[in-house]
């Protein structure tokens, strides 16, 4: 079964808390995407950081003391290789051949593929290409575990679910899809 994750990407550090309060009760799980901005409210719901800064080796150690369970990275290397008790999420975008990135797969705990265009943003078109990239991750690397991020709603979320993926990370769609799935 495929976990449902919000992702918030905020504007401010009120936006973040009111985002964060907002959500359902039952959310056990959230993604926080991080820009070159810092913002922070303290939250007693798990999470992860996604890093998509220019220079995450400077903030990595920032966010695990703020209690982050999951780092998702752009590149592997530098500090990760100390980061004991967090998982590290080896982050590809859509335009990234997976070629390249093989070699980085056993330094990671999982694969996070992005499924959109556009870092930082939601609301993006999502690339069908993803499900050809799923299959080739698990093709090669049927073990690691795969989040999928952008683009995800009521509409094709059933077919990633269905392509093994462990993990949804649903941002402007998040909403719907929780309702939708919460009917059953």
């Amino acid at each position: 079964m495929s976990e449902i994750i919000p992702a918030i990407l905020a504007t401010n550090t009120a936006d973040l808390s009111d985002k964060i309060s907002e959500l359902p009760d039952d959310v056990k799980f959230i993604h926080i995407d991080v820009l070159e901005q810092d913002f922070w409210t303290e939250t007693n719901i798990d999470f992860e950081a996604h890093l998509m800064v220019k220079e995450p080796d400077k903030i990595i150690e920032r966010w695990i003391k703020r209690g982050a369970k999951r780092i998702i990275l752009h590149s592997l290397g530098g500090s990760t290789s100390k980061l004991i008790g967090v998982e590290i999420g080896l982050g590809v975008e859509v335009g990234i051949p997976l070629e390249t990135i093989f070699s980085l797969i056993p330094q990671a705990d999982f694969v996070h593929l992005m499924s959109i265009d556009a870092l930082g943003t939601q609301g993006d078109n999502f690339e069908p290409i993803i499900f050809d990239r799923i299959r080739k991750v698990k093709e090669r690397f049927p073990q690691i575990p795969i989040s999928v991020d952008g683009g995800i709603n009521v509409t094709n979320y059933q077919a990633l679910k269905n392509s093994g993926v462990n993990r949804l990370v649903v941002g402007s769609g998040f909403k719907e899809l929780w309702k939708l799935l919460t009917k059953k």
